[in-house]
């Protein structure tokens, strides 16, 4: 490994086999220079770097001037985990923005200024997949620093974690308030078109959010593009709206509504996928 920038004395920056990696070992930065080589220690700890990133590399430094190894650490082990249990291409650009809001919610809680997430309810209901990768987050950072955060904390965590797949997707939906916003219109329409609630843990309508999520994900790249039509798709559609009138009704209103805040053209494969996770939801 070739030194290429001493961050601190206790990271370095280092070329190994064509790739940026960032080595994190007590005191290896001391008297450390740009140009010589390193040979990596057992109680090293490697990060992969942003190739080209002069930003991140320059924010990844100021941080671990101010935040344990063990935080850096432990952000890893949530992105992995986000990786397996989220349908997300989570990297190292998550890295920094997590463990600083990580660090800090366990210093906000050590100075007994817990905050209250005004959004966990819909949070819970819209971004299951996200909540609970958070709630499995605050059991480690306990783990880690024995301080046992709240649902609230579970909640903000989800919510970096959504606004990451905002921010690497195409779509013209660039902010998390944008998205709470669609889902809550879509969720609306739905309860005044059938008169009801729906459960808060209802599988069926974290179903339908996470397709719904998905789809707005990906509108820009697939914006009024409907000369691929699938004729079984179409076939299926209309049948299973002949036979669910009421929700075939919702879907329309729900359609117009989405075309309203996407600038998207709904072709009939979009329209049947979201009929039947409304179908699920409401029978």
């Amino acid at each position: 490994m070739l030194i290429s920038q001493v961050l601190n004395n206790n990271v370095i920056l280092v070329e190994d086999g064509g790739k940026q990696k960032i080595i994190w070992g007590r005191g290896i930065g001391f008297k450390a220079h740009a140009g010589e080589n390193y040979k990596l220690k057992s109680q090293d700890k490697v990060f992969s770097a942003i190739s080209d990133d002069d930003k991140w590399l320059a924010s990844f430094k100021k941080l671990s001037e101010e935040v344990p190894r063990k935080y850096f650490e432990l952000t890893e082990k949530i992105i992995q985990l986000a990786r397996e249990e989220i349908d997300a291409n989570f990297d190292e650009h998550l890295l920094i923005p997590l463990t600083d809001h990580i660090f800090f919610a366990v210093k906000r809680y050590d100075m007994g200024l817990e905050l209250s997430n005004p959004m966990l309810f819909d949070i819970k209901r819209f971004f299951s997949q996200e909540y609970k990768v958070g709630k499995q987050a605050v059991s480690l950072i306990e783990q880690v620093s024995g301080v046992s955060l709240s649902d609230d904390e579970a909640g903000f965590i989800a919510i970096h974690l959504v606004e990451y797949k905002i921010q690497q997707s195409d779509s013209s939906i660039k902010n998390f308030s944008n998205f709470m916003e669609i889902s809550n219109g879509v969720n609306n329409i739905i309860e005044a078109k059938f008169g009801r609630k729906f459960s808060e843990n209802s599988i069926a309508v974290s179903r339908l959010m996470n397709h719904l999520h998905y789809l707005i994900l990906r509108t820009n790249s697939k914006k009024n593009e409907t000369e691929n039509e699938n004729q079984n798709d179409s076939d299926l559609l209309k049948l299973l709206c002949q036979h669910n009138r009421k929700a075939a009704s919702c879907l329309n209103e729900v359609v117009y509504y989405l075309q309203d805040k996407l600038n998207y053209n709904f072709s009939d494969s979009d329209r049947l996928y979201l009929l039947i996770h409304i179908i699920h939801v409401t029978s």
